[in-house]
């Protein structure tokens, strides 16, 4: 059995990266046909003050958004439907945190033909 070279495995990972790059998170449902995986849920507590001016919601909310989308990658699915983003503030030790729970549905697009 031959040896995969380095450009081969660079391939591969670029290949596996696009694969993660393309899963879909939505907080409503698809407009394709789908499959039912599972139901997966993620949660990640951040040291930030979320209405600080110089806090970016986006950046706070991505690793929560990649777990779900590890997640789902894991399934070989291709999105995660109907995610729903809960998230508390605390505050302690005079910091502050926001705890973020997310779940949503793993689906696998199908295949479908015309005529």
């Amino acid at each position: 059995m031959p040896f995969s070279s380095k450009k081969d495995s660079e391939r591969e990972r670029t290949i596996m990266e696009n694969r993660f790059n393309s899963i879909t998170l939505s907080t409503g449902n698809v407009n394709k046909k789908y499959i039912l995986r599972d139901i997966i849920f993620a949660t990640d507590l951040v040291e930030i003050d979320l209405f600080s001016e110089e806090t970016n919601p986006n950046e706070v909310f991505q690793n929560v958004c990649k777990k779900l989308k590890q997640m789902a990658f894991e399934y070989e699915a291709d999105a995660v439907i109907n995610c729903h983003f809960e998230e508390k503030f605390i505050e302690k030790d005079e910091k502050k945190y926001v705890e973020i729970f997310a779940y949503g549905t793993v689906v696998q697009f199908t295949q479908t033909t015309i005529g």
